[in-house]
């Protein structure tokens, strides 16, 4: 079995992801379609790390493990595996159209893992930036994923 890749998420304030009823996360497609593209190289069993935003403390907030993703504007008449935003219990109308989502979610703020990322991305992989991060994601998700229960 392969390895799974650490994925970091920003989150910004992380409240949208605190209040969201469903387990998934949505982001903006960005220019050209370029997150859809990053988001489409993800895995089943994937890790993805949700992360606030530098002015936000650079927390991570929760991890769990990707199981798939809906772009809204494939689905422009009936939604059936997408929702909008308010059904997500999201406040604004940012066009957060890619959903990744995502299984055994674990809270992780009381952990204060933290990290300090230099880079304009929504979405990065763990291992570009590991040395920016307190401490080790991966020995942090085998210690949740074996002791700790899912939050949904």
């Amino acid at each position: 079995m392969a390895v799974p890749t650490h994925w970091i998420i920003r989150v910004n304030d992380g409240e949208n992801f605190r209040n969201s009823v469903n387990p998934f996360w949505g982001v903006k497609r960005g220019p050209g379609g370029n997150i859809k593209t990053i988001v489409g190289k993800m895995n089943e069993g994937d890790v993805l790390w949700f992360m606030t935003s530098k002015s936000f403390g650079g927390k991570m907030i929760g991890v769990a493990e990707f199981n798939g993703f809906y772009d809204r504007q494939e689905e422009p008449l009936i939604p059936v595996n997408t929702l909008s935003n308010e059904e997500q219990g999201w406040s604004g109308d940012s066009e957060w159209d890619i959903q990744i989502h995502y299984k055994n979610l674990y809270d992780t703020e009381r952990q204060d893992i933290t990290a300090c990322i230099q880079c304009g991305a929504i979405i990065m992989k763990y291992d570009t930036f590991r040395e920016k991060v307190n401490g080790d994601l991966y020995e942090h998700y085998k210690n949740f994923k074996y002791y700790a229960v899912p939050r949904r």
